[in-house]
């Protein structure tokens, strides 16, 4: 008789009202529960969806004892009719019928693994129990049949729920160590994380909850196959999260990240942690980091007899290095209070280990006290590798024997190098020759295959050194956009701006340089005129210098600013100027900006600019075209240069970053917090007008097309010259028409061909830009191509859709063939599709291009068009002027001997007689040297002309507004 035939109606309703209203009810079995001796006792066995429960068999019922699946230690089944379960350190045997055809101890081993799959569906049972004895092994085939199911995609997979059913596992884990469900934690689970893959389960998003609820989170990653990476940065966490987490590294299959910086551990979390990652023999971690605990090396003591079986001489992270059968990629042990001592373990481990060499990318031992005793770091640096980022900066170490061992294993690979706030045993010297650098310094930074960063801030940096550093780089041919950090090195004393203005201009794999607090004030200007003939830069950081530079010197260096600002070739994008102070001095500055048009990030954050530079700022912001990132932050700008900034942002098409400007703005909001609100308001709303237009916008203040900025420029300036020469030709015509209008016929024809072509070629510019540049023409001709696009585009985005709701429906029909064999539902899902298909029309799709990807063409277009228009006027206009001068001087010949030559000719054939570019000098009145509203401007060069006329005057009264 089947004991499960024993489960009386009243006893199943005692059961139900016991468990139902708490529990999901799996499976119900009546059992015998073998005792001491022979002796046996009657119980219920209740499977839930966590728990099995063990009830008495007889009513009313009652709850002998439970446990949790993961209490499970063993599962054992060595006769057909006996189930022993071993639960910690106990062993439970249950008996059912000796029937050999009732199959009843089997049905309760697959409710137990019908349950633990449910929870845990991506793992084995046997990574849950460790232990599970059935005989005969057939027995299992239908375990192993679902467990290989939902390992591959078949319909059973379906259930594994969000995130590897993080949420069910969240349950489980909370159930088992008996705290509440959160459900907040599982609705951001399986909706945030979900939408965004993400694979990473940060504990800083769970901060608000107790320690005790956090337990939870943590457990459920023993057994979640989704997520790889764990961190918990930056957070104290309790001594119980400290122990789940070591849990976690011993049973995960998955987990490849682990971040547990700055969470205030010592020592022996670093032993545990070492114990816990040699003790799963099937873990994939690769990355680890420890920084900011203060891990010290007092874990090699407390491992010695462990490690000794390793590795001698190691530390608590020795063993887990050395054994790590997939190698580490990542290592960071930053800020961890280590000495030369541990670091030399850590790296000799790393040598053992021989996959370390193929693996390891990420090296961070910065911060740490290693001195000069460092042979083994040079040991494992010195063999080939694959290292791409090496952090070593305050180490303490010499750097010589760095770079020696750098050149041997790491040039290959290495992308990343900082070894800031370390110092060189050679030192400067007035004797050259005592003390030189080893030629691997040199060496290393010429056959460097692959590197891009280099911090060598903080070093004391000697010149012998800074020369073989920038030479080195200027030999190396294998390498591009490589950005050098040489900052907060004092190189005034000995020479090394010297050596930047004569080095620097060679060196073309640089693409960014900083010079942030180098004391090279008085040498900056020189320095800044090499730094533009280098045109492969294109970052600029010259923080927190000329602080201390006298007035008087402070012009020449702001003067080099501006011709680097204002040189046509110059391809800097991004120049930083933080804390540099210059107060007024910064104007010049600003006002080169306005017809600048590489720079696309500016940071002028402290320096003292005032309400007269925002004023100025703004000016130049509505003339730029290129800047969309601007810092502007601690300058003693009040309300109203924020009111000068939005006016000008108005007219501003590319801006698309301004940062807020914390330091300035608390005084503003103090007195008066409703008018600076709605001022940043207004500034917000501009930038994010330009960063939904893309700057296509170029409109005047009527709102009509204007000439944009830098063809402004040169048409403004090319005009003025060619005025003042066209006054200065008809004068002369005029005379010379009186006096030999018999000899010189042929050359006064010539110049009045000649004035009338200057007369045309100052219009040439806006006709270019009327006939050629305007809208007209992409409406005519671009836009029909963005049509004739658009239709074609919506074609075969229908035909693609289409063919993919074809594939959606006969993958529906084979999923539910019973439901999807009625054609008629068929026919009305496809008519479905179609109508949504079609919501995506010709029209839309135009409307689409036009506005988003048409708008980053047309400006394109427009741009280069500008740029063909500029050079064709530019260059007619140099020709005009060109031909002009000769014809002024064929028709002056030799009028400077005849007393009946005006003054001011007299004084232009002296000015053309002396000039060697065929310049016109005009010396009536000099504009610098007279007040006077009609003094004539001295002429000079059309080139110098043009970038002195740049720069915005300075406004009246602007000293006296600061």
């Amino acid at each position: 008789m089947s004991t499960r035939s024993q489960l009386t109606k009243d006893l199943n309703e005692s059961v139900k009202a016991l468990l139902a209203r708490r529990v999901k009810i799996l499976l119900k079995n009546v059992v015998r529960l073998e005792l001491k001796g022979d002796k046996t006792e009657n119980k219920v066995l209740v499977f839930s969806p966590c728990r099995l429960f063990v009830l008495a068999a007889k009513v009313p019922t009652r709850i002998d004892f439970h446990f949790h699946y993961l209490e499970i230690h063993a599962v054992e089944s060595k006769k057909l009719n006996q189930l022993c379960l071993t639960v910690g350190d106990k062993v439970y045997s249950f008996l059912t019928t000796e029937e050999p055809g009732s199959g009843e101890v089997d049905a309760m081993i697959q409710a137990l693994s019908t349950a633990v799959r449910q929870i845990f569906p991506t793992v084995p049972l046997t990574h849950i129990i460790r232990k599970v004895d059935v005989q005969p092994a057939h027995r299992m085939q239908h375990i192993r049949d679902a467990e290989m199911a939902m390992r591959h995609h078949t319909p059973e997979s379906r259930a594994i729920g969000p995130c590897g059913g993080f949420s069910t596992q969240y349950a489980c884990m909370c159930d088992y160590h008996g705290l509440s469900y959160r459900e907040e934690v599982a609705w951001d689970v399986d909706n945030i994380y979900l939408a965004h893959g993400t694979r990473e389960l940060n504990l800083k998003e769970f901060d608000y909850l107790d320690f005790k609820d956090l337990v939870a989170v943590i457990s459920a990653l023993e057994s979640n196959t989704w997520f790889t990476s764990l961190r918990a940065s930056n957070i104290k966490l309790s001594h119980d999260c400290m122990e789940r987490v070591l849990n976690v590294l011993r049973k995960s299959l998955s987990l490849q990240c682990l971040y547990l910086d700055n969470i205030q551990v010592k020592w022996d979390f670093a032993h545990k942690l070492s114990l816990a990652l040699i003790a799963n023999s099937n873990g994939v971690l690769h990355t680890l980091d420890l920084s900011h605990n203060l891990i010290e090396d007092k874990g090699a003591a407390s491992l010695s007899g462990f490690v000794a079986k390793v590795s001698k001489g190691g530390s608590q992270l020795v063993a887990p290095i050395a054994n790590c059968s997939q190698g580490l990629v990542h290592l960071n042990l930053s800020h961890c209070g280590l000495t030369s001592k541990g670091v030399n373990q850590i790296c000799h481990s790393l040598t053992l280990n021989k996959t370390m060499d193929s693996t390891l990318s990420y090296l961070n031992l910065s911060d740490n006290s290693l001195k000069d005793d460092v042979t083994n770091l040079c040991n494992f640096l010195a063999q080939p590798n694959v290292l791409k980022h090496l952090d070593i900066s305050n180490t303490e170490c010499t750097l010589e024997t760095i770079f020696g061992a750098l050149l041997r294993g790491c040039a290959t690979h290495l992308v990343y190098l900082n070894v800031s706030r370390n110092l060189f045993s050679t030192k400067n010297s007035a004797k050259p020759g005592k003390q030189e650098l080893p030629l691997s310094f040199k060496q290393f930074f010429t056959s460097a295959l692959g590197l891009k960063t280099i911090n060598i801030a903080s070093c004391k940096l000697p010149l012998e050194a800074l020369k073989h550093l920038l030479l080195g780089l200027a030999c190396n041919e294998s390498i591009s956009g490589v950005s050098l950090d040489i900052s907060s090195n004092n190189l005034s004393p000995h020479g090394g701006a010297h050596v930047l203005e004569s080095c620097i201009h060679g060196v073309r794999c640089l693409s960014g340089l900083d010079l942030t607090d180098t004391g090279i004030d008085m040498d900056l200007g020189s320095v800044l005129n090499a730094v533009s003939k280098n045109k492969s830069l294109r970052s600029l950081s010259l923080n927190r210098n000329l602080v201390n530079l006298k007035l008087k010197h402070i012009g020449s260096v702001v003067t080099a600013i501006v011709e680097l600002l204002q040189d046509e070739t110059c391809q800097i994008q991004s120049l930083s100027m933080v804390d540099c102070k210059l107060k007024n001095e910064m104007y010049n500055i600003l006002s080169a900006l306005g017809t600048n048009s590489s720079l696309q990030v500016m940071d002028i954050t402290g320096n003292l600019i005032g309400d007269g530079g925002a004023r100025l700022l703004a000016k130049s912001l509505q003339m730029n075209t290129s800047l969309h990132t601007l810092h502007i932050d601690r300058n003693n700008i009040s309300l109203s240069g924020y009111t000068e900034l939005a006016y000008g942002l108005e007219y501003n098409r590319t801006l698309k970053v301004l940062s807020y400007p914390v330091h300035d703005v608390m005084p503003c909001m103090k007195l008066n917090a409703e008018r600076t609100e709605l001022m940043l308001r207004k500034i917000q709303s501009i930038l994010s007008r330009n960063m939904l237009k893309g700057g296509s916008d170029e409109e005047g203040r009527g709102g009509e097309r204007v000439v944009p900025s830098s063809a402004s420029m040169i048409l403004n300036n090319s005009n003025y010259i060619l005025d003042q020469m066209i006054v200065q030709q008809k004068d002369i015509v005029k005379v010379v028409s009186e006096d030999e209008a018999n000899t010189k016929a042929n050359e006064i024809n010539l110049a009045l061909s000649l004035i009338e072509d200057a007369e045309h070629a100052k219009t040439l510019m806006r006709r270019l830009m009327g006939d050629y540049v305007s809208d007209s023409g992409e409406a005519s001709e671009i836009h029909a191509q963005y049509g004739h696009v658009a239709t074609e585009l919506t074609t075969s985005i229908h035909n693609y859709m289409q063919t993919s709701a074809e594939a959606m429906i006969k993958l529906a029909k084979d999923q539910c063939p019973t439901v999807m064999s009625d054609a008629r539902i068929s026919t009305e899902l496809a008519a479905a599709a179609q109508s949504r298909v079609h919501t995506l029309d010709a029209d839309t799709m135009r409307a689409t291009l036009v506005d988003n990807a048409g708008t980053v063409i047309n400006k394109k277009i427009r741009d280069i068009s500008v740029s063909i228009a500029a050079h064709i006027v530019e260059a007619v206009s140099d020709k005009v002027i060109e031909a002009l001068s000769k014809s002024h001087k064929s028709l002056l010949g030799d009028s400077k001997t005849r007393s009946s030559t005006p003054d001011v000719l007299r004084s232009m054939s002296r000015g053309s007689d002396s000039s060697r570019n065929d310049s016109f000098h005009f010396s009536s009145r000099s504009q610098s040297n007279s007040s006077s509203p009609i003094a004539t401007p001295t002429l000079g060069s059309v080139r110098k002309n043009i970038v002195g006329r740049k720069l915005r005057p300075k406004s009246v009264g602007l000293d006296h507004s600061e």
